[in-house]
């Protein structure tokens, strides 16, 4: 007669929950290795000009790191079709879509030290689409929107780092503020 094991016991809800700790985690730890990655690359090619030999290699995406003109249409379905300094369209769902026009129209700062549109805090962004979605969402939303956005700008061949993040300041799209550089949206989306 063989004799029975017992089975290990284990928490499956701790588990779990520590299971989604090193998912989110992990997420978080690879927006910021693309983050570097990108920043390498930008090092890199500046550097390629005065590389005496040469070598044939021609940057894919535009690295600036500073958009001039944002340009945000929004369709029917809730999506838009945005242009960044007049170059390839792309688009974005409905809730991206809202995320990016919102954290490009932050105001400028006051003291004029940053050109830039004024940074969206995640308790501002919160409650922006919670009132746009009519529901609450978690904080770790943000960072999927952000690495959602941020994965769109690589596929159309802009640079990540234009979604700027800080972890004190929130959020921002590198927009230079200038009297026609606002972004446009309908008032489907906004």
């Amino acid at each position: 007669m063989a004799q029975s094991v017992p089975l290990p016991r284990f928490n499956v809800a701790l588990s779990l929950r520590d299971a989604l700790h090193e998912v989110r985690l992990v997420r978080g730890n690879l927006e910021g290795q693309i983050d570097r990655l990108d920043r390498l690359e930008r090092e890199l090619l500046a550097l390629l000009p005065s590389y005496p030999g040469g070598i044939d290699c021609e940057p894919t995406i535009d690295l600036g790191q500073v958009a001039h003109n944002l340009d945000i249409q929004s369709r029917p379905d809730g999506s838009a079709v945005v242009s960044i300094d007049g170059g390839r369209k792309f688009v974005l769902a409905q809730q991206p879509a809202e995320f990016f026009w919102f954290i490009a129209s932050g105001d400028k700062d006051r003291s004029g030290s940053d050109p830039l549109v004024g940074w969206r805090s995640r308790s501002e962004i919160l409650k922006f689409l919670a009132e746009s979605a009519g529901r609450s969402f978690h904080r770790r939303y943000i960072n999927n929107l952000v690495h959602r956005l941020k994965h769109a700008l690589r596929k159309a061949g802009y640079s990540s780092g234009l979604i700027q993040t800080h972890r004190q300041k929130g959020l921002r799209f590198a927009l230079k503020r200038g009297p026609r550089v606002l972004p446009q949206l309908s008032s489907d989306l906004g």
